[in-house]
């Protein structure tokens, strides 16, 4: 008998540096405070990218933001939205800028914010992403272009080492000593391949807990060099663990996978004077539905994510093609302690359809710690275009 419920994924979200009062709501503090370490945190001095990162500023935080075009900065949603009904919390005039890789004691760009261009309804970690256009170009961009989906979820397959560079606290988040970088710090971490989205819709990154991003780091870019070309995976948009917040089981940061917000990134090239993206399959929204289930769960491309808990670890996947079922893969789960007692296998299996409903099952053979066998079916579907 398979667990009824998906591994959870609640964790800590807003990175970006608010007031004492909204931090104070936010996060509650640390009873134990780390002393104050120079780095954020204990990240790189003069990373080899830092050109491609913004210090920004609003009304009552800080925040960091990535320069994707001369007239595009992209950050996090968080930074610039209210996060109960996600109105913009500073008139896109009032944001202040600083030039790429600048140290913030020189002052800020003359250059100004003059739209800023995110979805009002966003509500999770896949949507948290904002794209901020300039009155005049800020800089040369160091990124060459987004990564796609299929490269993101690749890229966290092989565990790669990405990139990330901001303007964050200096020290623990606990720590009322701790103050923002004013120049702008790196630190490499390798993406997660057993995390909860597989690069569908979100990356996640490992941390070893002794550095890492903070409060403040919120929006700013994650990077890749693949050959000659530097991949801009998205904004980072939260994080927990050791060394910004108490101590858990792991550290870990995640972000948006950009180049999914197709229809966003299209009204910020038209506002910032660029050519519109190429339409394309990030467009598309795929869902799974288990069966029995009421509800299906839905991300945008045409990747898909089957996530689940069992009491034994082989597994093997199947498709329902021309009237038969055919094999597909074939997996040993780990176990893994988001899991119930009782299930503590986790099950993973992961596709892309390009187009249509196609009717999968997970067949577990008999094992030890299995009686009688187990075997469960779900859908995938592309329902509907939604324009990124």
């Amino acid at each position: 008998m398979m667990a009824l419920f998906p591994r959870s994924s609640h964790r800590r979200i807003a990175a970006g540096l608010m007031s004492p009062f909204v931090i104070a709501l936010l996060l509650a503090p640390s009873a134990h405070s780390s002393a104050l370490t120079p780095r954020v945190i204990n990240g790189l001095d003069s990373p080899p990218y830092a050109a491609a990162s913004v210090a920004l500023e609003t009304s009552d935080s800080y925040c960091t933001a990535g320069l994707w075009k001369p007239r595009i900065l992209i950050t996090a949603a968080h930074c610039v939205t209210d996060e109960g009904n996600h109105a913009l919390v500073t008139a896109p005039s009032d944001l202040i800028v600083y030039s790429p890789g600048a140290d913030r004691n020189a002052g800020p760009s003359p250059v100004t914010v003059t739209e800023v261009i995110v979805d009002p309804g966003w509500r999770d970690a896949e949507a948290d992403i904002a794209f901020l256009v300039l009155s005049a170009p800020l800089g040369t961009p160091l990124i060459t272009r987004m990564a796609t989906q299929d490269e993101v979820i690749s890229l966290t397959k092989a565990g790669a080492t990405i990139n990330y560079i901001g303007y964050g606290l200096t020290g623990p988040s606990a720590d009322e000593n701790s103050t923002v970088s004013d120049v702008p710090l790196g630190v490499s971490q390798r993406l997660d391949p057993d995390s909860d989205s597989g690069g569908i819709g979100t990356f996640e990154t490992l941390g070893d807990g002794r550095k890492g991003t903070c409060q403040g780091d919120s929006g700013g870019p994650w990077v890749i060099q693949v050959g000659p070309e530097l991949l801009y995976l998205g904004p980072l948009s939260g994080g927990g663990g050791p060394p910004c917040d108490d101590p858990e089981d792991l550290s870990w940061e995640y972000g948006a996978v950009a180049s999914l917000h197709v229809s966003l990134i299209n009204r910020a090239l038209a506002a910032g004077g660029e050519p519109a993206a190429v339409q394309s399959p990030a467009s598309l929204r795929t869902c799974v539905r288990v069966s029995g289930w009421k509800t299906a769960d839905c991300v945008r491309g045409t990747s898909w994510l089957y996530d689940r808990c069992w009491e034994a670890p082989k597994a093997s996947l199947q498709k329902f093609v021309e009237g038969a079922w055919q094999p597909v893969s074939v997996t040993t789960a780990k176990r893994n302690g988001e899991c119930q007692k009782q299930y503590p296998y986790n099950v993973v299996f992961r596709g892309d359809e390009a187009t249509g409903t196609v009717r999968f099952r997970v067949v577990l053979p008999k094992q030890k710690g299995l009686r009688g066998g187990g075997a469960e079916q779900f859908v995938v579907t592309h329902p509907t275009l939604t324009g990124g």
